[in-house]
Parts: structure tokens; sequence; C-alpha cells
């Protein structure tokens, strides 16, 4: 049983892969079907996700805490019924905090009860066993799945040749929150449109208020485009393949699903020069990781991309290309039903 389940993320199915028999939930908030799925089962395993959508999520911190323990509750019942739990660590707080106090309550109940902590990398285990006091012995790193295959062939993917083009062009894809880097953009931009302004931005995905208000002054540029909202999944490959390169200048994450996405489309990513972003991006990538979240460092690696030449741009495409093999989902879900099915004997 798989709680609580993403719809529009091809995510699960990426980590679960074709074989595994796993029951998708939606709108488990209660967790009330627990004791009716552990009484049907020989060796019942519940996959837990997200845990900010389990915990503090409402305004009024009582109402958090009485939802906590109910949920807490019935996580104890199931285990007393024989069920064993396997959760996985996707943030490292909540993404939108309204009562850090709930969610860190809740997320420490977790830490007792898992069984097993799946994280996708060496930072996060390390998170999780320092600042959350997880045994060691329950941590289990498995990567994040590329997104090889998940909105196109693959086939279809590794073969579409590098964009020729005088223009270089940039893409920022995803929901745009202010870890995603808001703040840093606008001035790096207009900065970078002073000096070189032979290059493109495309802003794609959901904008909130508050970060649109962030990046008004940029929208001013011919260079900057804008698709706000939503984007169906048959109009991601679109985003990504008459770009060149992915631009991630975010400042506080843990592991990122849109990273992943952009160099399975071949995009090298610009983005700080952290642990968390040398995670997810291929070692001979690494030089295009900037120092200091500031402006300046931001610009010159953008304007670095715009001078790079054709072949070594190719090169680079290769890299991430050959990293979204390597983390495909034939791989990580082979290694993930291994770990799962371990917990049921």
């Amino acid at each position: 049983m798989n709680i609580p389940y993403a719809h529009g993320n091809p995510y699960h199915q990426l980590l679960y892969g074709a074989a595994g028999p796993y029951v998708a939930v939606p709108g488990a908030k209660d967790l009330d079907q627990l004791a009716q799925y552990a009484a049907g089962q020989a060796s019942p395993v519940v996959h837990l996700h997200w845990d900010d959508r389990m915990f503090g999520r409402d305004d009024d911190p009582d109402a958090n805490q009485d939802h906590a323990q109910r949920l807490v509750h019935r996580l104890q019942a199931f285990k007393a019924a024989g069920g064993k739990i396997f959760w996985t660590i996707h943030n490292k707080r909540a993404h939108f905090e309204r009562d850090a106090e709930s969610f860190a309550w809740g997320r420490g109940q977790l830490c007792a009860l898992a069984d097993l902590v799946h994280v996708h990398a060496l930072h996060a285990a390390r998170h999780m066993i320092e600042d959350w006091g997880v045994a060691p012995e329950k941590i289990r790193i498995i990567r994040h799945p590329s997104y090889l295959g998940a909105y196109e062939p693959a086939e279809t993917t590794l073969q579409r040749p590098l964009p020729v083009s005088a223009t270089r062009r940039f893409v920022f894809f995803g929901t745009m929150r202010g870890n995603k880097g808001i703040a840093l953009l606008p001035e790096t931009i207009l900065r970078l449109a002073k000096h070189r302004p032979d290059f493109e931005l495309l802003i794609a995905g959901k904008t909130l208020r508050r970060p649109m208000r962030q990046m008004r002054p940029m929208f001013e540029l011919p260079q900057v485009s804008l698709q706000d909202g939503f984007i169906p999944d048959a109009q991601i490959p679109g985003v990504f393949v008459d770009s060149h390169v992915f631009l991630a200048p975010f400042g506080d994450f843990f592991t990122s699903g849109s990273v992943m996405l952009a160099q399975t489309f071949g995009l090298p990513v610009i983005g700080p020069n952290r642990e968390e972003m040398r995670a997810i991006t291929p070692p001979a990538n690494h030089d295009l990781l900037y120092d200091g979240q500031r402006p300046k460092p931001l610009v010159q690696m953008m304007k670095r991309l715009i001078e790079m030449p054709h072949d070594e741009l190719q090169d680079r495409r290769n890299h991430c290309q050959q990293f979204a093999i390597q983390t495909q989902s034939g791989t990580i879900s082979k290694t993930f039903t291994e770990t799962m099915q371990s917990l049921q004997h």
C-alpha cells in the first residue's frame, strides 16, 4: 500500500517499476483503511511518502496535533497487527510550512515507527541519522530514478539531436517556490541581458503569487517567456526539446525531480555547488556548478554556457543522458523491490 499517492507525477511508477503488486491509495488522509488492509495480507507493508501531507497541514496547531495523534495511533495498530512501514524521505522540511512543531512531532514518530527509511542520497542519510536519530541500520539509499521513458519512448529521447541555434536557450521548470532561487533570478537575468543579450529563458510551471511578483521585472525583457500553470504530461517533452541548459539556482533543497527530468532530456544543469546538487548530476558536469548563492557567479556561469562551443555542449548532453540511463526505472525499481520484499521475510 502506497500513501499518499501523488497524481500527475510518474515518480511512483518509475520507482516501483512494472513488477510490484502495489496498491495506490489516493487521498488517504486518515489511514482508516490500514486495519482492513493488514487483516487481508499475510505480510502487509505500507509505503509512506511526503510526511508534510500528513502532519502540520492546518493553521490550527491543536487540530494538527489531534490529527497527527490519530494517524500515529493507526500506524501503531497496523504494526501491532503484523504490518511493516517503509518510509521514503523526500524533503528536509515541509514544502509549505504552516505548523513546524506538529510536523516535527509527526516526523519524529515516523522515525521510531518505520522499519526501513528510504533516502535518495548520502547527505539525506546523514540528515536522518544525525538530526532525527534514525538508527543507521534502518537507512536504505536508493537513488531517485530518471524520467527516461516516462513521457515518451526512451529511444525518442535518446536519439533527439542537440538543438542547433545561434541563441542559447535556458529553461527553469517546476512549481515556483522560494527555495527554487526565485529571489536570485531577476537581478541575475537583468545583469546578463546587459552583457549578453543572445540568450532565451523559458519559465515553465505553476507560479505562485509572491514568486510571480518577485520575477516580474525580468518578464519585461524580450529574452524571457513564461508558460504559467500545470504542464500536462503530453507537453512535458516540448518544454525541454528546444532548450540547451537547465537553470537550477536552488537555495534550500534536498533532492530535485526537475533536475533529474531535465537531464533525462539531455540538458546540463547550472546550479549551486552543493552536495545535494552533486548527488543528482554527473561528475563530468560538476564544473558547471557555481559557488555562492549570489547573482554574479550565476551570471558568469550562464555566460560560459552561452559561449560554449556546440561540440562541448554535445559532450555535456551525452553525460546527462548516460546519467539518465544509469538511473533509469528498470535499475532503480529492481533495487527498490528487493528492499521492499526484504520486509516480508
